[in-house]
């Protein structure tokens, strides 16, 4: 479990922090053809499906380069791993032979406050309007 990670405190959906969590909590497996897509029946795209459910199987496809690249610019992780490995990291957890890594209390904490700071200004405006 040394890249998944748990949180201390809920987040309101749909702000920075959710979609953060998104791809802290998920994971690519291998892809890059169609073939490969089709063959794990584009489920491979964890990360691109968190972020937007109700996107189509080709729109993660094509959306996955962009979120990998936003996270390297950010220095936000985007694990892409076998899926072997990764059942057997979630069953380690599960039967704790291994756990999972808390997110710094310290970025939580502010990620939240910027989401409420965030939130109080999109009321602000939509009063005004």
């Amino acid at each position: 479990g040394d890249d998944m990670y748990r949180f201390r405190s809920g987040c309101r959906p749909h702000s920075g922090s959710f979609y953060l969590r998104q791809v802290l909590a998920s994971v690519d497996f291998d892809y890059g053809t169609d073939i490969v897509d089709f063959l794990h029946g584009f489920l491979n795209y964890q990360i691109e499906h968190h972020l937007w459910p109700n996107l189509s199987m080709r729109s993660y496809q094509k959306s996955a380069p962009t979120v990998r690249s936003i996270c390297a610019k950010h220095g936000v992780p985007y694990i892409k791993q076998n899926v072997f490995w990764r059942v057997k990291k979630t069953v380690d957890i599960m039967v704790g032979s291994a756990s999972m890594k808390w997110f710094p209390e310290d970025y939580e904490k502010e990620f939240l406050k910027i989401d409420d700071k965030v939130e109080a200004a999109r009321k602000a405006l939509k009063m005004k309007s």
